[in-house]
């Protein structure tokens, strides 16, 4: 069996899958549900932010574990583009610099444990994106970042459509592990998200419970 890291967030074959491991992500399930979400409390509603959301919508039409997936990949690789380049810009404090360096490695983390699941269900990981243009199909503003605090709405634009892409995604996943992985991944993009909202004088958690939806 593959083992779990810390994050919860390796694949695990499905006839690996014992009756105590699904009773832990039915667990988890519901307390991510209760209080995990809310660790980053998708800020509002999808139809309130200035964003792009095409990855959003491209998860609402996936229908099998694969396109998911796929949709998941290109989600996670634009994200780690939109990282490079903020670190890259010269615009943040070397402590914030070092936040967002940490974020950059978990995004390019989910998108190797998402490349690694699609290939054990048969399928092929989509093409790379081919550059910061395409981050606009997650979340708009890259380009026109001017200062620190630009820095932080954009990403927090981001990863607010990133866990509600993901609260989509998780109820269309069929697989127990990939639902598991896809959990322990938003829960992580909702900690990011209530970090960069304290980093940006916000209130990181302004609702109790949140779903992305209307």
């Amino acid at each position: 069996m593959t083992g779990r890291s810390s994050a919860r967030v390796a694949i695990v074959d499905r006839a690996d899958v014992s009756t105590a491991e699904i009773a832990d992500f039915e667990r988890d399930r519901r307390e991510l549900l209760r209080r995990g979400f809310a660790l980053g409390g998708a800020a509002i509603a999808a139809a309130s932010i200035p964003l792009l959301w095409s990855v959003r919508s491209a998860f609402a039409q996936d229908e099998t574990d694969g396109e998911v997936l796929a949709s998941a990949i290109n989600l996670e690789r634009r994200s780690v583009i939109a990282y490079d380049s903020v670190i890259g810009g010269g615009l943040l404090t070397p402590a914030v610099r070092g936040v967002v360096r940490g974020f950059r490695a978990h995004e390019q983390s989910h998108a190797d444990s998402w490349v690694t699941a699609l290939k054990d269900l048969g399928g092929i990981p989509p093409a790379p994106p081919k550059g910061v243009a395409e981050v606009d199909d997650v979340a708009k503003g890259l380009g026109d970042v001017r200062s620190q605090a630009d820095v932080l709405s954009f990403l927090i634009e981001l990863e607010t459509a990133a866990v509600a892409a993901y609260f989509d995604a998780h109820r269309r996943l069929g697989e127990a592990r990939l639902l598991q992985t896809g959990a322990s991944i938003m829960g992580n993009e909702g900690q990011h998200l209530a970090v960069l909202r304290r980093t940006a004088g916000q209130n990181p958690i302004p609702n109790a419970f949140e779903t992305g939806e209307k």
